[in-house]
C-alpha cells in the first residue's frame, strides 16, 4: 500500500475508550480495496477540510503488515462525493503532518465539547 501512517496522538491505547473512536461499532469499518486488490478493513475516524481539500481518517480494524493497530491513515478524497470518492495518498510529508495535527485538533475539540455538553446542566 503507498498511503502514508501516522500514530494518532489522541491518547487512545485501548479499544472502548472515550476518545470519540468508536472502535466496538461495525457500522464505522469500511473495505478499502488497495491497488493489487487486497481487501482491508479499516474504522472511519472522520473527514475534514484543510487548505481548500477533504481528507479522510482511517485506523485499521484488522492485523495489516506494516500498519500498526493504533497507526492513523491519511487519504486525500478526489470527487465531491464522500461515498465514491478516490481516496489519494498524501505524497508530501511536511503536509501529511500538518493534516494530522489538524485531524488530532479536531477530535480534541470534539471530545472536549462533549465533556462540556455534558457538565451542562439540563434546562427545566
Amino acid at each position: 500500500m503507498s498511503e502514508k501512517e501516522k500514530k494518532c496522538t489522541c491518547g487512545c491505547d485501548e479499544h472502548g475508550c472515550d476518545c470519540g473512536h468508536d472502535h466496538d461499532c461495525d457500522d464505522d469499518i469500511v473495505e478499502l480495496t488497495t491497488e493489487d486488490g487486497k481487501k482491508l478493513k479499516f474504522y472511519f475516524v472522520g473527514t475534514i477540510e484543510y487548505k481548500g481539500k477533504n481528507y479522510s481518517a482511517f485506523e485499521p480494524a484488522e492485523q495489516i503488515d506494516g500498519i500498526e493497530d493504533d497507526d492513523l491513515i491519511i487519504f486525500e478524497l478526489s470527487g465531491d462525493d464522500e461515498e465514491t470518492a478516490d481516496l489519494l495518498p498524501v505524497e508530501d510529508d511536511d503536509l501529511l503532518d500538518e493534516i494530522f495535527n489538524e485531524f488530532c485538533r479536531v477530535l480534541e475539540e470534539d471530545e472536549l465539547a462533549e465533556e462540556a455538553e455534558s457538565l451542562e446542566p439540563d434546562e427545566k
